[in-house]
């Protein structure tokens, strides 16, 4: 009978950030290492040393969910513009806990 799994991590500082249109930026989350076998339930937190992440949007939030990644998306709540060169800039990155009950 499998067993449920619960597994953690977070995304290199400041790396793999993609920009989202001319205001948000996005980033792929790796979670292979979970060695999930079902569809987890995942939360994430965005932290940095930069500070500013109060002023985000959408890390709480997350999308394209599959055994191995998920992808979350981030903008200012003011909606001006945000790149991938800001969130190096701060060295954003996405703490992410993952359950799995197959």
């Amino acid at each position: 009978m499998p067993t449920a799994r619960i597994a953690a991590g977070q995304t290199a500082p400041g790396q793999g950030w993609q920009p989202y249109g001319a205001n948000g930026i996005y980033i792929d989350v790796n979670t292979t290492d979970g060695r999930f076998t079902g569809k987890p339930i995942y939360v994430t937190s965005i932290g940095g040393a930069g500070g500013n992440q109060w002023n985000l949007v959408g890390p709480s939030a997350v999308y394209e969910v599959t055994t191995t990644k998920f992808r979350v998306y981030v903008q200012w709540k003011d909606g001006s513009a945000l790149s991938p060169a800001r969130a190096q800039e701060y060295g954003w990155y996405i703490n992410w806990i993952g359950y799995d009950n197959p």
